[in-house]
């Protein structure tokens, strides 16, 4: 998710660019007709506009360009990818694998690429009530060029990592090939939205590949890796079933010999504040090459639970270790992959 802080760092920037750009001259008589509808010299079949007003000159063409990138954050702002919450056992032999779909929705704004060009074309001020407006626009065939060129690049780092993958004989180095090729399509298919809304006709590009198959492709791989868990320090008592839990929610399929995922809770001595107990804990994670010994990635997250009742706290503490791992296991290890 793109954090506000880094969004009103591109709006500046782009500001300071658009400003750079700009030889619009300030006119303070009658009003120009795009303060009311369409500018009549950038028609929105070849451009995008948007306008600001505001009591200062420099705030009327930041909000004009604010409000041109927000054409896009609407209309793009949630792109939903379908994946696959998988859970594989073993009885007398035969492995069962239980598949059900979620949807994940995932904040991926693509501004800077989107708004790259833009500029301050036009600015008034009212003789009335001296309030600036200012006439932000964008070059529609400027601006899908600079997407297609953007998503030329994720193609071809995707056909590259797909590449790698059949050259790989590691499990884990294919795993890490795939998820790459996943993450890239789907900043493609942010973008695939955005040209659409720059193209008139609203096509935009189509993929060469379906996001789909890609999935597909990963949960397969995932539950093909040899792995097997292994606790090392247990402080509290259950981590072993969370640790299982958690690497077969994350697609793994759990069982015989090869790579090992060893994890650790220890717990501190709890902090009692009268009527409140606070609880603090390490959760350690580590994954293990098939020799037994080389440690090919370290994770570990600080804990804190509190509780109004001493008894309470172990049991919190094993819920937030629960939590935890089903929301950073997968993600840990396709990062020690890479």
């Amino acid at each position: 998710m793109i954090s506000i802080f880094k969004l009103k760092l591109l709006m500046l920037s782009l500001l300071v660019t658009a400003c750079m750009q700009s030889t619009a001259v300030m006119s303070t008589g009658d009003a120009p007709e795009w303060v009311r509808g369409e500018p009549d010299m950038y028609p929105n079949f070849k451009y995008l506009s948007a306008t600001g007003s505001a009591s200062k000159a420099e705030q009327a063409k930041a909000r004009a360009l604010s409000n041109l990138a927000k054409i896009f954050e609407v209309q793009i702002r949630e792109v939903s990818t379908t994946s696959q919450d998988t859970k594989s056992s073993k009885k007398d032999g035969v492995e069962t694998v239980e598949s059900s779909a979620r949807i994940a929705s995932t904040v991926n704004l693509k501004t800077d690429k989107m708004v790259q060009g833009a500029r301050i074309a036009e600015q008034w001020q009212s003789s009335t009530d001296l309030t600036y407006h200012a006439l932000a626009v964008l070059d529609r065939t400027q601006a899908g060029n600079n997407i297609r060129s953007e998503m030329n690049r994720l193609d071809e780092e995707t056909q590259h990592a797909l590449d790698q993958q059949k050259k790989r004989s590691d499990a884990l180095l294919q795993i890490s090939d795939l998820h790459k090729a996943n993450a890239l399509q789907q900043d493609r298919q942010t973008l695939q939205k955005t040209l659409k809304i720059i193209d008139v006709k609203g096509k935009g590009s189509p993929a060469l590949w379906s996001l789909a198959d890609l999935d597909e492709q990963l949960q397969q791989a995932l539950r093909s890796l040899p792995l097997q868990t292994v606790v090392k320090t247990d402080d509290i008592g259950g981590l072993s079933a969370i640790v299982q839990g958690a690497a077969s929610k994350a697609g793994f399929n759990i069982g015989g010999s090869g790579y090992q995922l060893a994890a650790s809770l220890e717990r501190q001595e709890p902090i009692d504040q009268g009527d409140w107990h606070w609880l603090r804990a390490t959760l350690k994670i580590e994954l293990i090459a098939q020799d037994g010994v080389t440690i090919i990635g370290y994770k570990s997250w600080p804990l804190k639970v509190s509780a109004s009742s001493p008894s309470q706290l172990d049991a919190r503490m094993l819920k937030e270790a629960d939590k935890k791992l089903k929301q950073e296991l997968l993600n840990s290890v396709l990062a020690f992959a890479t």
